[in-house]
This record gives C-alpha cells, sequence and structure tokens, in this order.
C-alpha cells in the first residue's frame, strides 16, 4: 500500500509539473499594449480621408535620368504606420518575459512593417466604398494577428511556436502576392518597380527563412532569391498580362526558390528537395498564363 500511496504521489507531482512548465511556455501579448498599437495604426490610416496635404514633387537627376518623387497624404501616411508598426511591434516584444536585453527585435519588425505598408497602398488606391472599408478592416484584423504571432515566436518552446511560423510564413507571401499585384496595377517605371520588388523579397526571403532556421541570417540565400526574382520580373515588366498573372509569376518564383533553400537545409535526401518547389513553380506559372 505505502508503494502504491508513493507512486500516485509521484505521478500528481509529475502531472503538477507538466502543467506549470505549459502555464510558464504560453504566453500572450497584454491586450492593451496590442489595443494601442492597432488603434494607433487604424487611426493613421483613417486620417488620411481627412487631411489634405499639398503634393509636393521631389526631382532628381541622376546619370542624366529624370526621377520625380511625388510626396502627399498617402505617402505620409504609408511611412508613418509602417513606422508605427515595427515600433509597436519592437514594445510588444521587449515586454515578453522571455526576452533578454542582448536579444535584438529587427527580425520582428518586418512582417508588421510590410503588412501597414500594404495596407497602405491599398487604401490610398481604392475608390472609397465597400472594398475600401473591408480591406481596412481585415487588414487591421491580420495585423493583430501578426503582432500576436511574432510575439509567440520570441520562445521557441512555445507549443504554439510550430503554428505561429507557419501563419507569419502564409501571411507575408501573401502580402508580398498583394505587393506584387499593386506594383503591375499602379503601373510604375521599371526604375522603381524592380528596387521595389527586389526589396520586399529580401525582407520576406530574410524573415521567412529566419523563422525556419533561427540559427543565424541568411543574407546570401535570401540576396539570390531577391536577385533571381528581380531578373524575371524584370522580363515581364512589359509583357501585355494582367496584375494578378504578374504577381502569380514573381509570387511562385520567390516561394519556390524560398522553399527549395529550406529543403536542402532541412532534407535528409536532396533530390526530394527539389519535388515541391518545382511542382508549385509549375502550379504558379501554369495559374499566371490561365489568368493572362
Amino acid at each position: 500500500m505505502p508503494s502504491i500511496l508513493t507512486l500516485s504521489i509521484k505521478i500528481e507531482c509529475c502531472c503538477i509539473n507538466q502543467v506549470n512548465n505549459l502555464q510558464k511556455n504560453h504566453y500572450l501579448p497584454n491586450t492593451d499594449q496590442i489595443s494601442i498599437i492597432a488603434a494607433t495604426i487604424i487611426l493613421t490610416f483613417a486620417l488620411s480621408g481627412i487631411i489634405s496635404i499639398p503634393e509636393e514633387n521631389i526631382r532628381i537627376v541622376f546619370w542624366n535620368i529624370y526621377i520625380v518623387f511625388s510626396l502627399n497624404t498617402q505617402t505620409l501616411v504609408m511611412i508613418i504606420a509602417s513606422i508605427l508598426a515595427a515600433s509597436g511591434s519592437d514594445w510588444l516584444i521587449r515586454n515578453h518575459p522571455l526576452w533578454r536585453k542582448q536579444q535584438h527585435t529587427i527580425e520582428h519588425w518586418v512582417i508588421p512593417l510590410l503588412t501597414a505598408l500594404v495596407l497602405g497602398f491599398l487604401t490610398s488606391n481604392l475608390q472609397r466604398g465597400l472594398y475600401s472599408w473591408l480591406s481596412f478592416f481585415l487588414g487591421a484584423g491580420f495585423l493583430m494577428g501578426i503582432l500576436i504571432a511574432e510575439y509567440i515566436t520570441v520562445n521557441p518552446d512555445d507549443l504554439r511556436y510550430p503554428i505561429a511560423v507557419t501563419v507569419l510564413i502564409a501571411i507575408s507571401y501573401l502580402l508580398f502576392l498583394l505587393f506584387c499585384i499593386l506594383i503591375r496595377l499602379l503601373n510604375y517605371r521599371l526604375l522603381f518597380a524592380i528596387p521595389g520588388l527586389f526589396t520586399a523579397t529580401m525582407l520576406v526571403s530574410l524573415r521567412s527563412l529566419k523563422l525556419r532556421h533561427p540559427q543565424g541570417w541568411a543574407f546570401t540565400e535570401a540576396i539570390l532569391i531577391s536577385i533571381l526574382t528581380s531578373q524575371i520580373a524584370a522580363a515581364l515588366h512589359y509583357w501585355p498580362i494582367s496584375p494578378l498573372s504578374f504577381g502569380l509569376a514573381i509570387f511562385g518564383t520567390a516561394y519556390a526558390l524560398f522553399l527549395l533553400i529550406h529543403r536542402l537545409q532541412s532534407t535528409p535526401s536532396p533530390k526530394m528537395a527539389y519535388v515541391e518547389p518545382l511542382f508549385l513553380l509549375v502550379i504558379s506559372w501554369i495559374l499566371a498564363y490561365w489568368l493572362k
């Protein structure tokens, strides 16, 4: 009898310890902080429809190339919202119980910043109406979800960590697809479109590879993905294809290259690493051709 009693006590203590460990590894951000960040960014976008600033053209001559930058209300709103999203993510991460002062928070800025940038593009270029407000509130919901997922990824021992990583990568590439479509839809010149696409590809690839392989930054791989994607974007720039086809082709290329690098680093069999990226690339290009 004493042995049975001792065994039951040990089992109970073990269960209590496991529950305590699970509770310690399940951290969620302060709801007040999330509310303040989201409300501030939403208010910034809302003010763009009320406040109007006279448009200023900044002219630059570079190597006999005449470049004009337009500075208006929408541009300022996008810049301010992006800064608020990045600084809000920084503020949130620094309040995580497991965050150490030696750590950097830069990696947690990328996806919130890109979200605010794409949301700014949508709200400034869509006419005021149902679709404008729908994209506005969906973007705000996306942003809150991204901030929560970024908060969870601070602790790799959290049981929700794999889900948070998957959500962040999926949302980042969805935003990248929207960004590519908007670049094409707004009909930017090649001189402006390619640097923008290169930067967006670089940021998304860097963050996605860091999420899959937290040991360090994969700068070489991200630059390679950005160069190859930009080359294809430059080739497709003057083709008579729809913005959706252009976006699918660029998105498929960037995501397939990211997936290939990830599989080569994590799959024991190099031959199998090519199957999924190649399949995704073919499907995305078939869809792009079909929707041209």
